[in-house]
């Protein structure tokens, strides 16, 4: 046992006997701080101290200084296990590496223990950290697996030398969730040659179980409990040789996950509705997996987290481990639940469009890029927009788990610290059944009931042991929600509510989910009874008994069709004029500057037309502004009709127009097509626009006539940038209105 004393704590280091389960002979210790004799003794009361005077890093260098000077005494080598608390390893610093580096002796092998529970806090600066720390020859162990599955999700970013299985999974009964700890475990092992510690033995019947698990090493009172460090006959401990850093081999050096992926695979050239369709299957296939998943992604801009998306990537973050997007503009939480960061402007990852699926058993990436000038298509920015069925991505798709991890570490090694803006971790669950405080047990299943049967959300509970989930409960707020009585609904399977223009897409992992025994949460359009629809906000878990069977499931049922059509209706505005429907002034000039990056590739030209209405004043004076409203809505009917296909009308505002003409001939040299010039085609589109304007209007009992004047400028002959084009045609416009 040692003792170090700092400026505020006194620290005891004890040293526990880490065995090799085949022949019991001693390869390492663990050492295992303690306070002075008192209150903070144990080291619960000593880091739950530190954490509350925010003194925790302090005190966990102190323990680390403490256990290496310890062991630094050791007459002969020794392999010391030393915890090292997560928030810790995420700021370390140069400095402070340097520090740690001179603090162990030549003799002391170092193996750092991270603790599973704390890992999803930061993750990014976590994974830099444990980098940092084998640069200096340490290895790594994962603490306490199993303890928080979800924390195994970063097992494969961090490369763990050792892991370590939770007491809790030697000690404790056999169930699903325990399989599917250990399946996950054993997966890693396998993959990377890591060793499984066994921690907490105590008895014959945990050494067996910890053998069945695939344990190699093992701790716990029957080999040895925590005192002085003894080293006496302690042989090396078989870690094997640290595994290649990522990106390793081909791609290294590369510095965005194109590169990464094109180093070894040829890229394939796909149209954007495709290579969107291929990122939903992979966020699709990403809801079927565990809840020891990372999603990572990338979106060129922050624009692409339509509605639709946020809701896709809530319920990707409310069934995986972590999910994480990072973009130019991107906020600190794009959707509940989702860690979110703004890239640089200059940063590569902003041209490129990421999807990364990570979980034990599964590991997917796409990467894509806009094509180059050859083909003539504008930039892709964001994940779309996919209604561009002409535009050209070049993409790659790989399944190969190195190269998924590589992709995804680089992601990640973006994501900002994510606790000031993670939700509050819901606590673990219990296994047993929880209890009202002051509640009498024979008293709470009838107050429960009562509960449930009042609540206002519609709550139902289905049969897990019957085929097809049949409903045996309905309280009165979901009778209310769709219109059924009782009798109609009990015995059915929920699926009655779903109706022709539900989302197939979103039901079809419910099943699987619910056979799987995991959470649903997602949003779905169901109908009522008399065919009216609704969105569904549906949140299902399952309910076990005992044995850890599911007996049940128990669904939430919430109508949110105000909020799902106000996040439409606000996405829509921000495009569109509201009172024409016409694209508004921003859509408008956003178009015409990808047709002049277009053009300027492929060498065509784009033509623009300005539209002033005339004498559009003397309507609103003579009739008021509900007329002027009618007439603008007619004139933008009308000149909307007159344009060509693939043409855009924009509303500039007041009584002015905007028409884009994209995909021209050129205005100098020869003429490669048989078609017109493009200041044919301007000229015969003025025409008809002037000519669909000839109609009477019936306003406010009379009858008027609209007309328009108008100026039009070509690209490249007239100006170059979208700003001096619209001046030139504006100043042709009043020349027209002029009479000029």
């Amino acid at each position: 046992m040692t003792s170090t004393a700092s400026s505020r704590w006194t620290i005891r280091t004890l040293y526990q006997p880490i065995v090799d389960l085949r022949d019991g002979s001693l390869v390492a210790v663990e050492a295992l701080s303690r306070g002075e004799p008192g209150p903070r003794e144990s080291a619960q009361a000593l880091f739950a101290s530190a954490r509350a005077s925010g003194t925790l890093t302090e005190l966990d260098e102190g323990c680390l200084h403490a256990a290496l000077h310890g062991a630094g005494r050791s007459p002969g080598p020794v392999t010391l296990f030393v915890n090292i608390e997560a928030v810790t390893l995420s700021a370390l610093t140069p400095r402070r590496l340097a520090e740690w580096a001179d603090l162990a002796a030549e003799h002391v092998r170092v193996v750092v223990e991270v603790t599973e529970r704390d890992l999803l806090e930061n993750a990014a600066e976590l994974v830099r950290g444990v980098h940092a720390v084998r640069d200096l020859g340490w290895d790594v162990a994962l603490d306490d697996a199993g303890a928080e599955p979800k924390g195994l999700a970063l097992m494969p970013f961090l490369r763990p030398d050792v892991i370590k299985l939770d007491l809790a999974l030697v000690r404790g009964h056999t169930t699903l969730q325990t399989a599917a700890v250990v399946n996950a475990v054993r997966a890693e092992a396998e993959r990377s040659g890591a060793i499984l510690l066994a921690e907490g033995i105590e008895n014959e019947q945990h050494l067996e179980r910890a053998l069945a698990m695939g344990a190699r090493l093992g701790q716990g009172w029957m080999f040895g409990r925590p005192g002085p460090l003894a080293t006496e006959g302690m042989s090396a401990l078989p870690v094997p040789p640290p595994p290649p850093a990522r990106g390793g081999h081909a791609g290294a050096g590369a510095r965005t996950p194109y590169e990464m992926l094109t180093a070894t695979s040829a890229a394939q050239r796909a149209t954007v509705p495709l290579v969107a369709s291929m990122t939903r299957q992979l966020e699709r296939q990403a809801l079927l997996l565990d809840d020891q998943t990372v999603v990572l992604a990338n979106f060129q801009d922050a624009a692409a987290m339509t509605p639709a998306t946020r809701r896709r990537y809530e319920s990707l973050a409310s069934l995986s481990a972590l999910t994480a997007v990072t973009g130019a503009g991107m906020p600190d939480e794009p959707a509940p639940g989702v860690h979110g960061t703004a890239l640089e402007s200059g940063d590569p990852l902003t041209e490129q469009w990421v999807i990364t699926v990570v979980s034990p058993h599964f590991a997917a990436a796409l990467v894509a890029r806009d094509v180059t000038a050859e083909c003539g298509d504008e930039p892709v920015r964001a994940h779309g927009p996919v209604g561009h069925s002409t535009r050209r991505l070049d993409y790659v798709l790989t399944y190969d788990r190195q190269r998924v991890l590589e992709v995804a570490g680089l992601v990640l090694s973006k994501v900002r610290a994510m606790s000031a803006a993670a939700p509050a971790r819901p606590p673990a669950r219990s296994t047993q059944t929880p209890r009202a405080v002051g509640v009498p047990p024979a008293v709470l299943p009838d107050l429960l009931l009562r509960a449930i049967s009042t609540a206002s959300n519609g709550i139902v509970i289905a049969d897990a042991t019957q085929p097809d989930l049949p409903l045996v409960y309905v309280n009165a707020a979901f009778l209310r929600l769709t219109g059924y009585s009782a009798d109609e609904v009990l015995g059915r399977n929920c699926r009655f509510l779903q109706g022709p223009a539900t989302d197939p897409t979103q039901v079809q992992p419910i099943s699987r989910r619910l056979l799987a025994g995991r959470d649903v949460h997602t949003v779905l359009l169901n109908y009522r009874r008399d065919g009216s629809a609704f969105w569904n906000e549906l949140h299902i878990s399952p309910v076990t008994d005992a044995a850890g069977d599911i007996t049940h499931y128990i669904g939430n049922q919430l109508d949110v069709s105000s909020r799902v059509e106000r996040e439409r209706r606000t996405t829509y505005l921000a495009h569109h004029d509201e009172l024409t429907a016409l694209p508004n002034r921003a859509h408008t000039l956003d178009h015409l500057r990808l047709e002049l990056r277009r053009a300027r590739r492929n060498g065509g030209s784009v033509a623009v037309v300005m539209l002033d209405l005339d004498q559009f004043k003397e309507i609103n004076d003579r009739f008021g502004h509900a007329a002027g409203d009618s007439a603008l809505r007619w004139a933008a009917r009308r000149l909307r009709s007159a344009i060509r296909a693939g043409d855009l009308l924009g509303r500039l505002g007041g009584d002015e127009f905007l028409v884009v003409l994209a995909g021209l001939p050129p205005t100098t040299g020869p003429l490669e097509s048989p078609g017109p010039s493009a200041d044919e085609t301007l000229r015969r589109v003025q025409e008809h626009i002037h000519a669909a304007l000839d109609r009477p209007l019936a306003l406010a009992h009379a009858e008027v006539r609209l007309s328009a004047s108008s100026g039009a400028a070509l690209f490249p002959r007239d100006a170059a940038e979208a700003a001096e084009l619209i001046a030139h045609a504006d100043a042709a416009m009043y020349l027209d209105k002029s009479g000029g």
